[in-house]
């Protein structure tokens, strides 16, 4: 994955409860076991708890930038987030946030899926809340989601794909793996947008299905990452 995927973040901590995730076995331990030959592009946005986040990236991690560019009344996520992404030269982008859990899955398989998103040209993979619209090829989600009611295709061993204009998704998460091109033009359609929280890319309906209709998009098989807001996991109660 080295030269397919980098690691994007761009976050602010703000709670002692995410920090300490962030210190535990399910943390950035675990993430860079998965993650750690990628490159990351990191730009923590605060200096609340600032030396005890980087102190972390420098344990775990090896090949990463580490920003501080500060959230004052100046600052947008948009325009921060291209300038990160403009210092990106893989062709696939993981947006990555900080309190997500990869205990539940390995760099191999991970390798696996990213080389699955390669080989069908994969322009936009949602790693959110699989349990609703991953983990099998027909989920609920799809049946009441989408505008075209169209199971997904099932041609490979770890994901599921899907054209964009059948997406069941309804706006455009966070919580993906990009083409780089696919998010640069997320960015640019928000750039003048004055927030400051990455969930503004959401606002809105998703631009795939009717800007990128024949897109093919993928939803892993397994749930490779699961969150704190996924049914039965909370961060203080996760072990391994």
């Amino acid at each position: 994955m080295k030269y397919t995927l980098t690691v994007l973040q761009n976050f602010i901590i703000t709670k002692e409860r995410i920090l300490n995730h962030l210190k535990s076995d399910v943390g950035l331990k675990c993430t860079a076991s998965v993650l750690g030959e990628c490159k990351w592009i990191v730009n923590y946005k605060t200096d609340l708890y600032l030396d005890e986040v980087k102190n972390l990236y420098d344990k775990y991690l090896d090949d990463y930038e580490f920003h501080n560019i500060i959230q004052d009344e100046n600052y947008t996520w948009a325009v921060s987030t291209l300038s990160l992404l403009e210092k990106v030269d893989t062709p696939y982008v993981f947006y990555l946030t900080e309190d997500r859990m990869f205990h539940k899955t390995t760099r191999e398989e991970f390798t696996e899926v990213m080389d699955e998103v390669i080989d069908n040209n994969i322009g936009f993979m949602c790693i959110g809340k699989l349990h609703k619209y991953g983990l099998e090829k027909y989920p609920t989600a799809v049946k009441k989601g989408s505008l075209t009611n169209t199971p997904y295709m099932d041609n490979d061993k770890h994901i599921y794909t899907y054209l964009s204009k059948n997406s069941p998704y309804g706006c455009l998460s966070i919580d993906s793996i990009f083409s780089k091109e696919v998010l640069e033009e997320s960015l640019l359609r928000i750039l003048n947008n004055k927030d400051q929280k990455p969930h503004v890319l959401e606002y809105g309906r998703n631009w795939l299905p009717t800007g990128m209709p024949d897109m093919l998009c993928a939803v892993p098989k397994n749930e490779i990452i699961v969150s704190d807001d996924d049914p039965g996991y909370e961060l203080s109660l996760i072990h391994i």
